[in-house]
């Protein structure tokens, strides 16, 4: 006879409807119990999702051997309220079947880490490891792995193919320097993909980088609203457990040819400078940062910083001046809709307000106008890349008005100055 209570089935597995695994204890026939269970497995995969009817119900469905017991696998995400039915699939074939023995949840031993739900970014695509090795890592981590001071383990699991480890640690503080560790381990960490700094989570403002050997890492805080200060902050680590990816040389860089229109040299460097000065700014700003964090315009300061290094006051305030005027007229003259409010210092220089209050240093101000003037100017860029000289002549006119040949030299110098250095790793 089968002895099972219906009631806490349901509720096991409303509860765990992305994990769920059911396991018939003490059958006398493992055999039929196995066969049923897969019967209900394929009726389970048979019903259709309620999003996507072409499609079925379960990521995953499946029947397994464990430690000599057969184990119903189900991961349905988060359509708990399918929990009644599938419970009265798996009992209808186990009972047409004669089975015997219990049924009831496969409760797995207690992990070895202090489980935290916020650090299962992968939740469905592992398992959680029962065991850790002598290092309290996970056993495909290497040899010497920076483990992050001061924290607490909180996730080990391995992915389901067996590809990859996944380890998730924890602390009451940002990881800062923990990707120099890593760098220093020997681990070449990719830039930041642009989807994921466009799209950065915005309550746990999550960064991801690629590693070398196919991993990555990944530093978050725990969701909270907006406003509301995080308390715990996780870095994420997963390492593959398979053989380092053959490194393939890369392909030769084409040099980008430019063509500035005759009679219009230095207003064509000056504002093709302005461009490589921007990606200095972009890659020094393409770093994890909190959008909780009220020191916000400081660490803004801190990552440019070395960008204006050696340029005064008065020319930082020479460059703010000229990138704002540039991207003015181009707002003026109609070749972009945009909302640029503008202001005057007393020495007759423009800057913008809202660009003031995101930084908090003349340098930091400066760079952060030219980053908006070379976002506005990217039509121009690419006239002058195409050769359509005609275009490119027409814009890049409008685009110097009311700078003269000095102030265009001495943005062209101080960009190349910015494009020069480098920010912090």
């Amino acid at each position: 006879m089968l002895r099972y209570d219906e009631d806490d089935l349901v509720t096991y597995v409303a509860g765990h409807s992305s994990a769920v695994a059911l396991v018939v204890d003490d059958t006398s026939d493992d055999l039929a119990a196995c066969a049923a269970l897969r019967r209900a497995a394929v009726r389970v995969s048979q019903i259709p999702h309620p999003l996507e009817p072409d499609s079925p119900l379960p990521n995953w469905c499946t029947v397994l051997h464990e430690d000599g017991v057969p184990v119903f696998h189900l991961d349905m995400k988060d359509e708990a309220q399918y929990a009644e039915q599938v419970v009265a699939i798996v009992l209808d074939e186990l009972r047409s079947a004669g089975v015997d023995g219990q049924l009831g949840p496969r409760l797995p031993p207690p992990p070895p880490f202090d489980y935290d739900a916020e650090a299962d970014i992968f939740y469905g695509q592992t398992w959680p490891l029962t065991e850790l090795d002598g290092r309290d890592l996970p056993p495909g981590f290497p040899d010497g792995f920076p483990v992050p001071a001061g924290a607490t383990l909180v996730l080990a699991e391995t992915a389901r193919d067996g590809t990859w480890e996944h380890a998730a640690w924890r602390r009451d503080r940002p990881f800062d320097g923990y990707t120099d560790r890593l760098r220093a381990f020997g681990c070449e960490l990719g830039p930041v993909p642009r989807d994921e700094v466009a799209g950065f989570v915005a309550a746990t403002c999550m960064v991801r980088y690629p590693l070398d050997r196919g991993g990555s890492v990944s530093l978050y805080h725990e969701w909270c609203k907006h406003g509301r200060q995080p308390s715990a902050w996780y870095v994420s680590v997963v390492w593959s457990t398979g053989p380092a990816p053959a490194r393939t040389p890369p392909e030769p860089a084409v040099p980008v040819t430019y063509h500035l229109p005759p009679g219009q040299e230095t207003a064509g460097e000056t504002v093709l400078a302005v461009r490589e000065a921007a990606l200095a700014v972009e890659a020094a700003l393409s770093g994890p940062h909190c959008h909780h964090e009220p020191s916000l315009p400081q660490w803004t300061h801190e990552r440019l910083a070395p960008l204006f290094d050696g340029l005064d006051d008065d020319r930082l305030a020479a460059v703010r001046h000229a990138c704002l005027t540039m991207a003015s007229n181009w707002v003026y003259h109609g070749m972009v809709r945009m909302r640029l409010p503008l202001a005057q210092d007393d020495a007759g220089r423009l800057y913008a307000p809202d660009l003031r209050t995101a930084v908090a240093s003349p340098g930091g101000e400066a760079l952060l106008a030219l980053r908006t003037a070379a976002a506005v100017l990217e039509p121009l860029f690419q006239n002058l890349r195409a050769a359509e000289l005609a275009v490119g002549a027409d814009r890049l006119t409008r685009t110097v008005e009311d700078l003269d040949a000095d102030e265009l030299a001495g943005l062209r110098d101080a960009c190349r100055h910015v494009a020069g250095r480098t920010g912090p790793a």
